[in-house]
């Protein structure tokens, strides 16, 4: 059987990898929040996480789909990642989202400023968890994550090239 295998996989068209490699994540979170990054992410998606401003730059560089960032990254650097994003041409096509873990709640004055910098910087989406879950149920919310990563990064203007470059 292992020969068959073998001549099929020989006679295939160059560059068919066979199934469409996982679209890669950046997940930029403090230690504390990786545990729940993982369980939002799940199984559908490959993924890095990162814990600090530096590592996740250098992330950028191999190649990912779309970056995801806790507002509490790396002592609040997460407008520093979102602005080192859209000022690379290599990566200002990458959906960016930010989110508000479902721990933390804040005032909404605050959470309207956090929402506004956000918007001034070209952020993809702004999810408090904590809120959504309230209003959807925390496997919905889950849920509709998932969905939302999954449309941003279809929309992406580049995801076919952004692809290639991850999978080749």
């Amino acid at each position: 059987m292992g020969l068959y295998l073998a001549y099929d996989a020989a006679h295939k068209p160059p560059g068919d990898s066979g199934p469409a490699a996982r679209p890669r994540l950046l997940i930029a979170v403090r230690h504390e929040d990786a545990a729940f990054a993982r369980h939002i992410i799940g199984q559908e998606f490959d993924f890095v996480i990162c814990h600090s401003f530096q590592e996740a730059r250098d992330q950028l560089d191999k190649g990912v789909h779309l970056v995801t960032c806790g507002v509490h990254f790396d002592n609040g650097r997460v407008f520093d990642l979102l602005r080192a994003v859209r000022e690379n041409p290599g990566t200002a096509h990458l959906p960016f989202f930010i989110l508000l873990g479902a721990g933390s709640r804040y005032s909404p004055a605050i959470i309207q400023g956090i929402r506004a910098a956000a918007k001034l910087l070209k952020v993809t989406a702004f999810t408090d968890l904590a809120r959504f879950a309230d209003k959807l149920g925390r496997d919905a919310a889950i849920d509709a994550l998932r969905k939302g990563i999954r449309d941003a990064i279809e929309a992406s203007p580049a995801a076919e090239a952004s692809l290639t470059k991850v999978s080749g």
